[in-house]
């Protein structure tokens, strides 16, 4: 009998420790006003938040546990407990706020207002001190420096890249890219800016050193971005195709192309399980790439309109 409790307990314990090392990813349901919360692991929705008017963008933080959402049609961003998963609070901002980036010190939400073309300012520690600038055209995608001291955006409408200093929200540089961008990704060590161009069927490539830039051909309409953890693999979604381009950094070049969803949108790279998510606005589901075989795993059922624009995944402490 000792001997059949002792395995039980191990077996108990080796299921909490995998539990514990799932990792979370959070889907915006622009349809339905909702945050669908998924279980990684498990390939499982755990909860359903209800959030502000419409919501598109995710910012995720291990550091304050805190998932930031964005709502275009409310005009405010949704703050959700991610140890309790609940929604907390709302920071009101106005405007349409669609792109949300929180910089690596966590000590500054970026958030992009697309119609009012501005880019504001959050301090983490009071969602009420706030600074803004006005950069462009629909401003979309955003991307902050490991030093958390610039930040890059993508306006939509004047074919650019802003680039701004945190510290004085200054605009130092204006960088031409492809038609419409969109999507942002940014390396571990900042050296190189991938740009997602929509019209261009496309993603720059920038060094952001010397600001020289190549381009690697994807899909039909390409929209967002994100990379492997060891900077060797970027992942695209192609909105007109219903797929995503898996690109060879080194090479530039697609190593291979994986069917998903209709219409698919959002995109993140989960590390505990070296799995890609992709969530997908004409299906209302989230599509599961094996990142090991480049294959489709799993579809997991969400709410209408599935956006998830950011990066979505939170991993667990």
């Amino acid at each position: 009998m000792r001997h059949l409790f002792l395995i039980c307990s191990l077996i108990l314990l080796t299921q909490l420790a995998a539990c514990a090392q799932n990792s979370t990813a959070y889907i915006t349901n622009q349809g339905d006003n909702t945050v669908s919360v998924i279980d990684i692991g498990h390939a499982k929705i755990n909860r359903t938040i209800a959030v502000g008017k419409a919501p598109v963008g995710v910012a995720v933080s291990k550091i304050l546990r805190r998932v930031f959402i964005t709502n275009v049609e409310s005009g405010d961003i949704s703050v959700i407990d991610a140890t309790t998963n609940a929604a907390i609070e709302s920071i009101k901002i106005g405007g349409s706020p669609v792109g949300i980036a929180i910089a690596p010190d966590n000590k500054t939400l970026f958030v992009a207002d697309w119609f009012s073309d501005r880019i504001v300012a959050i301090n983490t520690a009071n969602y009420e001190q706030q600074q803004e600038v006005v950069v462009a055209k629909a401003p979309a995608g955003l991307a902050v420096s490991p030093d958390s001291a610039w930040l890059f955006v993508a306006t939509r409408d004047t074919d650019e890249i802003a680039v701004i200093n945190t510290a004085t929200l200054a605009i130092t540089k204006r960088i031409k890219v492809g038609e419409h961008p969109f999507g942002l990704a940014l390396n571990k060590n900042g050296s190189t800016l991938y740009v997602v161009n929509v019209y261009d069927n496309s993603v720059s490539a920038i060094d952001t050193e010397t600001w020289q830039q190549s381009k690697i051909k994807v899909g039909q309409h390409p929209y967002c971005v994100t990379l492997s953890p060891d900077d060797k693999t970027l992942y695209v979604t192609n909105t007109q195709d219903d797929t995503v381009s898996i690109i060879d950094v080194v090479r530039k070049k697609t190593a291979a192309t994986v069917e998903v969803g209709m219409t698919p949108e959002g995109i993140s790279y989960d590390a505990a399980s070296n799995q890609v998510l992709v969530a997908s606005w004409g299906e209302n589901k989230v599509s599961v790439i094996d990142a090991h075989t480049n294959k489709l795993k799993t579809h997991i059922k969400t709410g209408d309109k599935s956006r998830a624009f950011g990066q979505f995944i939170l991993l667990k402490q």
